[in-house]
């Protein structure tokens, strides 16, 4: 039986993926789908003077003109973890769902996504990653990193990239 790791976010490539992924191995594979939520959230609130560092905003032609402050929360929160792992489960579930995918088992993280998908695989012995892209123009690609190139590069375990 072939193990199939697909894994998504909330977009309709991620359906295309998992749509494909299901064409190309049909209902004798086993997959699991997994969505990580990424580390770090940004939150805005009067609690980041206290916590968080001031950053100055500039306007074009007006100079800076105060500043953004940003609370950077650690990972270290078990609520807010837990939830944001609840939230990328039913995520997955729900792309599972949408795809079709027979006994589909769904699965929530959070870190960073790349390093999460290849973990998960190598834990679940898949045989195959499934991944989705996203059309980007050159100047997103050159600003942003990609998840599923980081996945081709960090796995030793084959990556099929859906469109």
């Amino acid at each position: 039986m072939t193990r199939v790791l697909i894994a998504v976010d909330d977009s309709d490539t991620s359906l295309a993926a998992a749509q494909t992924a299901y064409r190309l191995f049909g209902d004798e594979a086993e997959y699991t789908v997994i969505n990580v939520a990424e580390n770090s959230p940004v939150e805005w609130g009067d609690d980041s003077l206290r916590y968080g560092t001031v950053y100055p905003l500039t306007i074009p032609g007006a100079g800076v003109v105060g500043g953004v402050p940003f609370v950077i929360r650690s990972s270290s929160s078990s609520d807010l973890d837990s939830d944001r792992v609840d939230l990328a489960e039913q995520t997955a579930d729900d792309i599972a769902r949408a795809a079709g995918l027979p006994h589909a088992e769904p699965m929530g993280d959070t870190g960073d996504p790349a390093e999460a998908i290849v973990a998960a695989a190598t834990t679940h012995n898949a045989d195959v990653i499934v991944v989705g892209t996203h059309e980007r123009g050159w100047f997103k690609r050159l600003v942003s990193s990609s998840v599923s190139g980081a996945v081709i590069r960090d796995s030793e375990i084959p990556v099929l990239v859906a469109r």
